[in-house]
């Protein structure tokens, strides 16, 4: 069976639900999960999901219409805040408390394959591209769903093994 290919056209409108299914997922799970943590982690994902849905539908309008997106401006209104990464925000002071349940650990596994996924189709999607702006956007996502993936990943590991989790954060290392 061949591979299906997208042309430019079909990958935004692809892109664009993918976005849509990433902010219902986030929100719905960031409105039933119990563990605050685990509800602003997927309050934040849900809230990136959105800056990349606008920044693509932004860049779909100037495509279908034939104009260029000025895609740096696009990519630096998908960008983080300035100053303290979110992550670092939600695990600031973590070190003095104990995960207090692991019941989100299948959402953060849903979500981390989720990620993934989105990062398989925006690589295929930016290999594909034939406009140059277009594979510069996907590029970028590409990058966005890999940090995604990380902070989901950073999370099963503070549920799964605390240890290992603030060994990896503070660079832990054994004197001998």
């Amino acid at each position: 069976m061949a591979e299906n290919k997208l042309d430019d056209k079909e990958a935004l409108a692809a892109a664009i639900e993918l976005e849509e299914k990433g902010i219902k997922f986030f929100k719905e799970s960031a409105q039933k999960s119990r563990d605050k943590m685990a509800k602003e982690v997927f309050e934040f994902l849900a809230g990136e999901e959105l800056k990349h849905i606008d920044a693509i539908r932004a860049f779909n309008k100037n495509y279908l219409a034939g104009k260029k997106s000025d895609m740096q401006k696009l990519i630096d209104g998908m960008k983080a805040t300035k100053g303290a990464s979110p992550i670092d925000k939600l695990f600031k002071g973590l070190d003095k408390q104990a995960p207090t349940s692991g019941s989100d650990l299948e959402v953060y596994r849903f979500a981390q394959d989720f990620e993934r996924r989105g990062e398989q189709f925006y690589r295929k999607a930016e290999s594909e591209a034939k406009d140059p702006n277009a594979k510069k956007l996907y590029g970028f996502l590409v990058g966005e769903e890999r940090k995604h993936f990380k902070i989901v990943e950073s999370c099963l590991l503070y549920f799964e093994n605390p240890e290992e989790f603030f060994h990896q954060r503070e660079k832990w290392h054994v004197e001998g």
